[in-house]
């Protein structure tokens, strides 16, 4: 905000040309009100209390009503509120230049309410002018300006006019107090917070219950629990506001009496309970989980009569969900025949968080088809990330043919809902024709889920093209896209494109938000990138544990264990604790290094942490014993772990294949199946894998047709190699060759070398020529090829042949082949 310099009140004019003039809100022009002296307005328009407020000027001459009107200013300054109310920019124009015709020296209270007005119209420019301008100031004008830069989030300005108020010798009353500390909760400055409260209780204001109010939210905003019950418990007269706003503090503190005690001092006598007393006192009972008290509660919001507001309804829908009373939520709305939608939609909404997908489903089939509510796109949204987050497409399409059949635009909200629901579903062609259908409405939100479904759909150059494209339409991405595009960065190992979404990041002034500097981390980590990844950690002003899991992981996935190692340890040494992330990436560096004894160490702090349930650190210990050797130790802690879902039996069963169990493979498959859980492609390809390395081909040939016609699991390229695999590994390479002809699609690399492998086994000299000139064709033109190339000559001892393609090998490497290293676990130190 740039204040000018202070200057007298201009007076009386002889032409409206100085009143200020903002054309972009097309107020008429002023000449055109002065043509006659006579005139008749009338103004109609809707005010902020939804009803329609008639001004009417019925007088011969503005001069005559101006000597006519006794309290002409209490006239001007009521009119001026009604078009800040209804934002009538144009009225107020116009007041404003009879103001300056007729008013030599307004008061300071008119001056107000003028500024309030062009606030309220969004004129923040001219506002600041007409404060500029006065002549003499109170304290009100101060909390104009400090409100009205607060209301168009102009917090930074607001902060600044207040430091001003104080430079000028101005004492803050409780208005000026509240604005500014909301303007520290806009800005997230604590600190400037703090000191607010200091200069609160040196006015001696701390026993104002709208000050005190202000504190307790600020704390609230930063978390700072303990201090906004200090600041309330230092209130002797408290109100209903205040207490409401500790009742939500306690809530979120876990702290359900506490609350309840305060809902007994309302009843008590100090004041009747409001509607949001209920909604705060309901969502603690919510996080509480506490069905005995909620029910309580219910009995006294309909002894008060508020339970037909809509909003107390809502929050008692969402505390029965809360409590896995969902039956009684539904019973609740049933019996009371409710029509209000966002009850309903909450609901459904709950029913989906809990994974009752087919339950939410009905629920809206009921609804739609006896035309209970009128549907609003608010709960076809939350239906469709029902379908989403089941992964059900059947569910899905259903909704998409009653969206076709009422009729309802695919805008923004519906439109990339759709979008979300086929790109989880992994419909990439459905997607697709609904980016198609958005057509010119495409804004960030639909680029953005556009490109994010891209990526989850496995075709990140896809996102990069539609990114650029989305910058050539004049689309400026926001961070979220960025990450998005980064994810498929990863996926393709592209360094160069991720480097120059990184300047874009930073060009675009969102380089220190700490979500993006997270996912810049992750995105060099996982791309090998450790220098750069490093850097960008260290420039954090502190550490936390999702940048430092992010690099861990990163080290983890190159097998740089060592590296992984050190940095658990520099997050322990900070203080900082480990999540479940943490543990599971660092037991997966323990697992490929093969270093149990740190892994043993991992399971102790696993306890400790009280996080020996959580099934993704459950599943990353049994594979971490399994892949050093102590099966046993996998197969005991399996038996141990309560929660056993699909992730936890996949691991088990790639211990036994990865030690050649194929007894215990077939044999936890079973009792996988008893318990009722279904598999998944991870599943099979343990199966598979095992009953290759086991020679079991017929059983391999039985599981992968099982996968597709029994499950309707579509294979994956690992599950074709594992089948190939376990052909050539038998010596049964017709059939090998006929399975890779019957695919739809040429072979991969992956399959052609899995053949080829085979062939050296057998000397099969003739076939495995034709698989390497099938991957020549195919751009196999990598090292890895040549050295199978070099073992089938050497098979066939054609030396010359083998020394001729060492040499393509050696020119395809540019550099020596670094001497292989390993090392080993010892508890004794060399001398």
């Amino acid at each position: 905000m740039a204040y000018k310099k202070l200057r007298a009140w201009p007076g009386p004019c002889k032409s409206a040309c100085s009143v200020p003039i903002q054309r972009s809100v097309g107020m008429f022009r002023l000449s055109r009100t002065q043509k006659s002296e006579g005139m008749l307005q009338m103004i109609r328009f809707k005010s902020l209390k939804i009803y329609y407020a008639d001004i009417e000027f019925r007088y011969k001459s503005i001069k005559d009503f101006h000597h006519k009107t006794v309290h002409v200013e209490k006239i001007y300054t009521n009119h001026l509120k009604v078009c800040a109310e209804s934002k009538a920019i144009a009225v107020g124009q116009a007041l404003h230049s009879c103001i300056i015709k007729l008013l030599a020296e307004p008061q300071t209270t008119l001056v107000n309410s003028l500024a309030n007005m062009y606030f309220k119209c969004g004129c923040i420019s001219l506002a600041e002018q007409v404060f500029d301008e006065m002549p003499r100031r109170d304290v009100v004008s101060w909390n104009t300006m400090i409100n009205g830069y607060l209301s168009a989030r102009y917090a930074w300005d607001a902060f600044i006019c207040f430091k001003m108020m104080l430079g000028f010798g101005f004492v803050p009353d409780q208005f000026s107090l509240n604005g500014v500390l909301k303007v520290c909760v806009m800005n997230g400055d604590l600190g400037g917070g703090v000191q607010v409260h200091g200069l609160i209780v040196k006015l001696g204001v701390f026993d104002n219950a709208f000050v005190t109010n202000g504190l307790v939210e600020l704390y609230e905003e930063f978390d700072c629990y303990d201090e906004s019950v200090n600041a309330f418990d230092a209130l002797v007269c408290k109100d209903v506001a205040v207490v409401n706003s500790i009742i939500k503090i306690y809530g979120k503190m876990g702290k359900i009496e506490e609350a309840f005690m305060n809902l007994r001092l309302l009843l008590s006598g100090l004041s009747r309970p409001t509607r949001a007393t209920f909604v705060n006192l309901l969502s603690a009972i919510s996080g509480y989980e506490s069905l005995k008290e909620g029910l309580l509660v219910h009995g006294l919001i309909t002894k008060l009569g508020l339970e037909g507001h809509g909003v107390v309804e809502n929050s008692l829908v969402g505390m029965y969900c809360s409590c896995g009373a969902m039956d009684e939520a539904f019973d609740m709305l049933l019996y009371k025949g409710s029509k209000n939608v966002m009850s309903w939609t909450t609901l459904i909404s709950q029913f989906s968080m809990h994974g009752c997908f087919q339950e939410a489903m009905d629920v809206f089939q009921w609804l739609y088809h006896d035309k209970v509510i009128a549907l609003d796109e608010v709960m076809l949204v939350c239906v469709l990330s029902a379908s989403a987050a089941s992964k059900c497409v059947c569910l899905g399409t259903q909704m998409h043919a009653i969206i076709v059949k009422i009729g309802i635009q695919l805008h923004k909200g519906v439109g990339v809902a759709l979008m979300d629901m086929y790109s989880k579903c992994l419909c990439l062609e459905d997607m697709q024709k609904i980016f198609q259908q958005v057509g010119q409405n495409c804004d960030l939100l639909v680029w953005t889920t556009f490109i994010s479904g891209s990526v989850q759909n496995g075709l990140p150059m896809e996102a990069l093209k539609y990114f650029s494209q989305m910058l050539n339409e004049g689309i400026r991405p926001d961070a979220v896209a960025c990450i998005s595009v980064l994810t498929g960065c990863i996926g393709l190992q592209a360094t160069e494109h991720g480097e120059m979404i990184h300047a874009y990041v930073i060009k675009s002034g969102n380089g220190s938000k700490s979500y993006v500097q997270t996912a810049l981390t992750s995105f060099y980590a996982n791309c090998g990138c450790f220098d750069s990844a490093e850097k960008l950690l260290d420039r954090r002003a502190e550490y936390d544990v999702v940048s430092l899991t992010t690099l861990l992981s990163g080290y983890a996935k190159f097998g740089c264990s060592t590296e992984a190692f050190f940095w658990f340890r520099k997050m322990l040494s900070e203080g900082i604790s480990p999540n479940n992330f943490t543990l599971a990436s660092t037991l997966n560096a323990s697992a490929k290094s093969t270093a149990i004894s740190i892994g043993r160490s991992l399971h102790s702090l696993i306890i400790k942490l009280r996080l020996e349930d959580d099934n993704f650190v459950a599943s990353s210990l049994i594979d971490m014993y399994s892949k050093c050797g102590a099966i046993e130790d996998a197969v005991y802690y399996f038996s141990s772990t309560q929660n056993q879902d699909i992730v936890v039996w996949n691991s088990l069963l790639s211990g036994h294949a990865h030690h050649g169990n194929v007894e215990e493979v077939l044999k936890t498959f079973d009792e996988m199946q008893i318990c009722g859980i279904k598999p998944d492609r991870i599943t099979f390809l343990s199966i598979l894998s095992g009953c290759s390395h086991g020679a079991l081909t017929d059983r391999v040939m039985e599981f992968f047709y099982m996968m597709r016609n029994v499950y309707g699991i579509s294979p994956m390229v690992e599950h074709y190699v594992c089948v190939i695999d376990s052909l050539g590994r038998a010596g049964l390479f017709r059939k090998a060759v006929k399975f890779i002809e019957a695919l739809n699609c040429n072979p991969c690399m992956l399959m052609l070398r899995s053949l080829l492998s085979s062939c050296i086994i057998y000397r099969c000299s003739r076939l495995g020529l034709a698989v390497v000139a099938k991957m020549i064709v195919l751009g196999g033109d990598e090292v890895a090829t040549y050295a199978l190339f070099s073992k089938l000559c050497a098979t066939d001892e054609r030396w010359g042949d083998t020394i001729k393609v060492r040499e393509i090998m050696k020119k395809k490497v540019g550099q020596p082949k670094k001497v292989g290293t390993s090392w080993i676990e010892s508890t004794s130190v060399p001398s």
